[in-house]
C-alpha cells in the first residue's frame, strides 16, 4: 500500500505523462506523413514543368514528409528547366530528385533540376551532365549569341549551387566543356548527396537528415511512411500526347483540308466536323510548345491558296501560290532563316517538326493541287445535246419554270433549258406558269416570245402573260 503523503505527486505525474503524450501525438502522427513520388521520364517540357508544380502543391497540401521526383531525361527547354527549378527551391516541404533506375540520365536541362534539389541522389550506372546551350534546331548557338548563352547558363548554375551548398566548379564545366559524370563521380564532386540501390534504399539512408527548404532546414522523420504516388491527370496525359510537334503540325494540316473539302462540297458534314476537330487538337499542341506563329500564319494562308484552287480549278496560280507559301511555313517551323531562336539544351531538338512529316504533308498538298488542276483540264462537261433537232423546237411552246426578266427557265418536250425573252420592251418580264415560244435555238439558250392564246390553246397551262413587270 503507497503511503498517502505520496500519492500526490503520482498523480502530478501521471498527469504530466498525459499532458507530453498528447503534445508527442502530433510528432507520432508526422512520423507516418507520406512520402509522395513523381515519375519525370522523358523531354523537359512546358507540360512537365506544370506537372511537377502541381505535385508540390499537392503533396504541401497533403502536408507530405517528403516529395521524390524519380527523374530520367535527355534533355529539353531551358525555360522549362527554370520552371522546375524555381518550384523546387520555392517549395516549404522537402523535395528529393532520383535520378534512377540503372541507366537513366539527368543530361542537360536534367542536370539543373537535379542539382536544385534538396536531396539529390543517384542510382549506380546513371549519369548527369552535358549542359552547353544549344538552339532549338540542335545546332550550337552562333558564336555572338554563344557567349551570352554561356553566361547566364554559368550564372543559371552558380545561383543554384548557391542556394543549395554545392560546388559549382562541377556544374560550369558540364556548361562551359559538355561534361558528363557517372553517379560515382558526381558524389565524389558534391553534385549529389546520396547514392541509393532504389528508392526504399533512398529513404532509409535520408531518414533523419536535415533538408534544406524554402521553409529553412527540415529533419526527415519517415520511417515506415507510406509511399503514394502522384500520378498525371488525364487532362496532363491528353496534353502530353497532342504537345508532340509532328503530331500537332499533322493535325492543322489535315484539319485544313478537310475543311476546304467541306467548302468545297457543302453538305458532307463529316469532313467539316472532322477538319474542325483536328484543327482545335493541333492548335491545343501547338499551345503547349514554343512554336514560330509565324510559319502557323503561313501554313493557314497555304490552305486558304488551296482552297481558291477549288473555287477556279486549272488556272494553277493559286495552287503553286500554297505550294511556295507552304515551303516558307516549313521553314519557319523546321528550323532556318528567320526562325526567332529558342535556347535550350540537348533534347530540345525533338520539339521541332520533322523534316520528313514536313515532307510528307507537302507531297499530300501537292498532290492534291495536281489533281485539281488535271480534272479542271481534262473533266470539263461536253455541252448538252438535245435529242431534238433544234429547227424542229422553232415554234413549240414551253412553260416557264423559272421567271424570265429578260433570262430565266423554261421546260419544252420534258426538258429543261436556259431561256431569253425576245421582247422590244426591256422591262417585260413573263413569271413562272406561263407559256411562250420558241422562236430561236442559240446553243443550250432557247430565245421565245410571249405564246398567242389560239395557237397556244390546246397547251396545258397556257395563260397570256403580263405586258410588263
Amino acid at each position: 500500500m503507497i503511503p498517502h503523503p505520496l500519492l500526490t505527486p503520482i498523480r502530478r505525474l501521471v498527469l504530466v505523462g498525459s499532458l507530453l503524450a498528447l503534445l508527442l501525438a502530433p510528432a507520432a502522427q508526422a512520423q507516418s506523413s507520406a512520402v509522395m513520388t513523381l515519375e519525370l521520364d522523358g523531354f523537359i517540357d512546358p507540360n512537365a514543368a506544370r506537372y511537377v508544380d502541381r505535385a508540390i502543391n499537392e503533396a504541401v497540401e497533403a502536408d507530405a514528409a517528403l516529395l521524390v521526383i524519380q527523374l530520367n531525361t535527355p534533355g529539353g527547354l531551358s525555360t522549362s528547366a527554370r520552371e522546375i527549378v524555381s518550384s523546387i527551391l520555392e517549395s516549404p516541404l522537402p523535395v528529393a530528385v532520383f535520378v534512377t533506375p540503372r541507366g537513366a540520365q539527368a543530361a542537360s536541362a536534367g542536370m539543373f533540376v537535379l542539382a536544385a534539389a534538396g536531396v539529390a541522389a543517384m542510382s549506380p550506372g546513371t549519369n548527369v551532365g552535358a549542359a552547353s546551350p544549344i538552339d532549338a534546331t540542335g545546332q550550337d548557338v552562333p558564336e555572338t549569341l554563344a557567349a551570352k548563352v554561356l553566361q547566364d547558363t554559368q550564372a543559371f548554375a552558380r545561383s543554384i549551387a548557391d542556394a543549395r551548398g554545392r560546388d559549382p566548379a562541377a556544374l560550369e564545366a558540364a556548361i562551359t566543356e559538355a561534361r558528363s559524370y557517372s553517379a560515382s563521380e558526381a558524389l565524389d564532386l558534391g553534385l549529389t548527396d546520396v547514392l541509393a540501390d532504389d528508392l526504399p534504399d533512398l529513404l532509409r539512408q535520408i531518414n533523419g537528415a536535415f533538408v534544406p527548404t524554402a521553409a529553412g532546414e527540415i529533419p526527415l522523420q519517415i520511417t515506415d511512411a507510406p509511399i503514394q504516388p502522384v500520378d498525371r491527370t488525364l487532362l496532363e496525359h491528353f496534353l502530353s500526347v497532342v504537345a508532340s510537334p509532328n503530331l500537332a503540325f499533322i493535325l492543322l494540316t489535315v484539319g485544313g483540308i478537310a475543311l476546304l473539302i467541306e467548302l468545297a462540297n457543302p453538305g458532307l458534314v463529316i469532313p467539316g466536323v472532322t477538319g474542325a476537330i483536328a484543327l482545335g487538337l493541333g492548335f491545343v499542341g501547338l499551345g503547349q510548345l514554343p512554336v514560330n506563329w509565324l510559319g502557323v500564319a503561313l501554313l493557314l494562308i497555304a490552305l486558304g491558296l488551296l482552297f481558291l484552287e477549288f473555287q477556279e480549278p486549272g488556272a494553277g496560280i493559286y495552287g503553286a501560290g500554297a505550294g511556295v507559301t507552304f515551303i516558307v511555313a516549313a521553314i519557319l517551323l523546321a528550323g532556318g532563316a528567320l526562325r526567332p531562336v529558342e535556347l535550350d539544351f540537348p533534347g530540345a531538338e525533338t520539339l521541332t517538326v520533322s523534316v520528313w512529316v514536313l515532307v510528307a504533308m507537302g507531297a499530300i498538298l501537292a498532290a492534291l493541287t495536281a489533281t485539281l488542276i488535271i480534272m479542271a483540264k481534262t473533266g470539263k462537261p461536253a455541252p448538252y445535246r438535245s435529242p431534238f433537232d433544234s429547227q424542229s423546237m422553232i415554234g413549240n411552246p414551253a412553260h416557264v419554270t423559272r421567271r424570265l426578266a429578260p433570262d430565266g427557265e423554261v421546260q419544252m418536250l420534258g426538258e429543261y433549258w436556259h431561256a431569253r425573252l425576245q421582247s422590244e420592251d426591256d422591262s417585260e418580264v413573263i413569271e413562272e406558269g406561263y407559256a411562250v415560244e420558241v422562236t430561236a435555238v442559240d446553243g443550250t439558250t432557247l430565245m421565245v416570245r410571249p405564246a398567242d392564246i389560239d395557237s397556244m390553246a390546246d397547251h396545258t397551262g397556257a395563260a397570256q402573260p403580263p405586258s410588263s413587270a
